[in-house]
């Protein structure tokens, strides 16, 4: 039931923020698409307190936008992977039908889609430690090797085509993709290595994604604001942003779409010494060959999502955050 109803909640969500009838046509919009981080899960009032409305609000008030004003269409879908925002009817095709919208007759010069940004690939990641996967019963085995490898793969194409289409159809609007954190860092638990692990190895791909030249994206980064502070700005269910955390993700974005160096607030972690981790763990996932020897950085990686497969408490939460119980 959940996963029927969350698709409809965040219908109902973006339409009763997005401008309606003629204004709308005559306003600018901001387009997000994701998962549950865009929805705002974790937020104490996710359309207000997550990222997405909390750029939104700061957008609209600034000197970009206070005059003519800004919509916001909130596409995002708790639960959804990136082979989701493909789907017929789903995010990426509401998106093109409202840029498509805009741009046919009647809609006034200045009322275009302005603004696109994506987060997505954390339950890419996830879908490796559910059901019958191999990283369940084998997480170091070859075969659930192969399947991270495979799910990284996936992730490049199937963001590089959602890019790529909305690229053809807005070829002005900014389109930034949401890096992702790791919610363990500073926490001193045994997710803590293996999520950094995993989490850079997901951010390689988004930025290999956004520095294609073709494309005209950005990259919003957000994982270096968050190391160490696992216990300040991530929710009770561990694992998405509380109202602090999600600050941080919305000022990361509205720099990266101003152009301008992001200002996060300042004071120590948790931990003072983060666990380090090697730098070449953001080596694009092109890169990596599922025909490779073994691997340090694969094997710690997908001890993460095996972890979630084995923790029924953390799994269970962060499942039914996502309308996927």
């Amino acid at each position: 039931m959940g996963k029927l109803l969350l698709p409809l909640l965040a219908a109902f969500l973006s339409l009763s923020v997005l401008l309606s009838g003629t204004e709308a046509a005559q306003t600018p919009v901001y387009i997000a698409l994701g998962d549950s981080l865009a929805f705002g899960v974790g937020a104490s009032d996710p359309p207000t307190k997550g990222y997405v409305g909390l750029t939104f609000d700061a957008l609209r008030k600034s000197d970009r936008y206070r005059q003519n004003g800004l919509g916001l269409m909130n596409l995002s879908v708790p639960g959804a992977t990136s082979s989701d925002l493909l789907i017929s009817g789903g995010q990426l095709d509401s998106a093109l039908k409202e840029i498509t919208r805009r741009q046919g007759a009647g809609v006034s010069p200045g009322g275009d889609v302005e603004i696109i940004s994506i987060d997505i690939g954390g339950n890419d990641l996830l879908a490796l430690g559910g059901g019958d996967s191999a990283c369940v019963s084998d997480p170091l085995g070859d075969a659930c090797r192969q399947r991270f490898v495979k799910m990284l793969d996936g992730l490049k194409t199937n963001l590089t085509e959602v890019v790529q289409r909305l690229r053809k159809a807005a070829p002005t609007a900014d389109i930034v993709i949401v890096g992702l954190y790791n919610p363990y860092s500073g926490t001193g638990g045994s997710l803590e290595v293996p999520g950094e692990l995993a989490v850079q190895q997901l951010n390689g791909v988004l930025n290999t994604v956004a520095s294609d030249p073709e494309l005209h994206a950005k990259m919003a980064p957000v994982f270096d604001f968050f190391r160490g502070r696992g216990r300040q700005w991530i929710a009770a269910d561990g694992l998405h942003p509380n109202d602090e955390g999600h600050a941080v993700i919305a000022e990361a974005l509205l720099a990266t779409i101003q152009g301008r160096p992001p200002e996060i607030p300042q004071g120590q972690p948790d931990q003072a010494a983060v666990t380090p981790v090697q730098s070449a763990a953001l080596q694009p996932a092109a890169q990596t060959s599922s025909n490779s020897g073994p691997n340090l950085l694969l094997v710690l990686a997908i001890a993460v999502p095996a972890a979630f497969a084995g923790g029924a408490i953390v799994t269970g939460t962060y499942l039914l955050a996502r309308g996927r119980s």
